[in-house]
């Protein structure tokens, strides 16, 4: 009897993406590299934006889920530590972990949302750093074609490549999964833990091949968030999307969910959600 043919792979499932609202870059450059994150400051919660600039670059900290943009606070990235690309948050201990592109490769270095200062080194391999992700457990690092499990210890335990012909600018840990902007193709990618894709949106906002960072927002409790926001974050009338118990429409695939977008092309952060 011949052998069995091995099962092919299922195909992504095809997603869009609903936009919710958008805001400007708070700080406008000509240069490349963004980098996106949630964070607690003095127990409040953030978006945490930072791009690249020919000057000492600012992590801004945005209020979340209003309907337009609203600046909390900055402050400057810690001394010689000025080329981040890619932040992450480690809510146990409120850390916002960073990694450089170009210069330090060999760490992921922790820093304190309340005060601004690095309080924390992790040495790791070194390698081109342009997206991190924290999932509670373990980094994931991505130098755009490969994403590199990294205990909290530095220590490296597996590596996938990415699909030929992609390269992952932006990552970010959400339920179950991980969501990847594939800048070369365009699209949003839903990553197992394993790194296999399980779903795809092919329709990103804002100028194609121009999202180099992404955040899902774990923060709220959805079943307290309208669909759309409101200019200063209250609950609109009951029965319009400006409330709560409104349903979503286009329902969101799997459950109601917020993600964020730094687009560097048109220098905008969209947020929304993915359905079907």
């Amino acid at each position: 009897m011949p052998p069995t043919p091995p099962t092919p792979p299922t195909p992504p499932t095809p997603l869009q993406f609903y936009q919710v609202g958008s805001y400007p870059y708070p700080v406008t450059t000509t240069g490349t590299g963004s980098a996106l994150t949630i964070c607690r400051r003095n127990n409040d919660p953030y978006l945490a934006f930072l791009t690249q600039t020919s000057y000492e670059d600012e992590i801004v900290l945005l209020y979340l889920h209003l309907s337009v943009s609203k600046e909390a606070v900055r402050f400057a990235t810690p001394l010689d530590q000025d080329v981040i690309s890619g932040m992450t948050y480690g809510r146990f201990r409120n850390i916002i972990w960073a990694v450089q592109s170009t210069t330090n490769q060999d760490t992921i270095i922790g820093i304190d949302p309340d005060t601004g200062n690095q309080v924390d080194t992790i040495t790791v391999p070194t390698r081109r750093g342009v997206a991190l992700a924290h999932n509670g457990l373990y980094f994931v690092r991505t130098d755009g074609t490969v994403l590199e499990a990294i205990a909290n210890n530095g220590v490296v335990l597996g590596s996938v490549n990415v699909s030929l012909g992609s390269s992952i600018q932006g990552l970010t840990a959400a339920p179950w999964s991980y969501i990847a902007s594939d800048t070369a193709l365009n699209r949003l990618v839903v990553l197992n833990v394993f790194g296999s894709e399980v779903a795809e949106c092919t329709a990103p906002p804002g100028l194609a091949g121009g999202i180099t960072a992404v955040v899902y927002n774990s923060f709220p409790d959805y079943d307290q968030v309208s669909q759309l926001p409101t200019e200063n974050g209250a609950w609109g009338d009951i029965g319009t999307p400006y409330h709560p118990d409104t349903p979503w429409n286009p329902a969101p695939w799997i459950m109601r969910h917020n993600i964020y977008l730094a687009n560097e092309l048109d220098q905008t952060i969209y947020f929304g959600y993915f359905y079907e």
